[in-house]
């Protein structure tokens, strides 16, 4: 039961993204800027499916896009903050190679530089199973957010965990590797579908 509403909820939502797509291109690399923000679903993780259904999104991680010396890396909270190749992240198992990317409209050359730094420093940190708010430990689309923000790049401002009261009861629900039991109500959370559907930020890309 509890996989048939999950899957229910994600063929809902992912309706609801494909819809706003905005822009489409063959390949992404030819495109690809600093900044981006890359999305997956990943399947066969209970943390995954817990994700989607507790936020609402038929996303469950998210990257930051950055080139170096003219290849193109991308920076994500996988476990702990690491730099790895695009290849390899657009082919992670269990991704069936599929991804989705977005950008926000303001991103320059400046903003990608502040962007960059920011994503190189945070490498190493530990992945936050405790979904806080604070620095020395990071989960995706925290990671992702906050290097947007440290960019003074507009965004809209994430809900609280009080806020959250549903999506606190499904992850309970679904088996995950979160420590519900210990975040702070006054913490603000920010998932995948917080900035997919950011006002700021639009897609760019898409390869299903």
């Amino acid at each position: 039961m509890k996989k048939l509403i999950t899957v229910s909820i994600l063929l809902t939502l992912t309706g609801i993204e494909l819809n706003r797509l905005t822009k489409t291109e063959k390949t992404y690399e030819p495109i690809a800027k600093t900044g981006d923000l890359i999305f997956q679903t990943e399947v066969g993780r209970s943390q995954a499916h817990a994700i989607q259904a507790a936020t609402f999104s038929p996303y469950n991680h998210v990257g930051v896009v950055v080139e170096e010396s003219g290849k193109l890396y991308v920076y994500e909270a996988h476990g702990p903050v690491k730099k790895i190749a695009l290849s390899k992240y657009v082919n992670r198992k269990g991704t069936g190679s599929r991804f989705v990317v977005y950008r926000h409209e303001d991103v320059d050359k400046a903003a990608q530089s502040k962007i960059k730094t920011y994503v190189r420093r945070q490498v190493g940190k530990p992945y936050d199973n405790r979904l806080s708010w604070g620095n020395s430990s990071l989960y995706c689309s925290e990671l992702a957010y906050k290097a947007l923000g440290v960019a003074k790049l507009d965004l809209e401002e994430p809900p609280k965990m009080k806020d959250m009261k549903v999506p606190l009861v499904i992850g309970k629900i679904i088996p995950n590797g979160y420590k519900l039991s210990k975040v702070k109500m006054d913490d603000f959370v920010v998932a995948p579908s917080h900035l997919t559907r950011d006002k700021n930020i639009y897609k760019v890309y898409q390869n299903w």
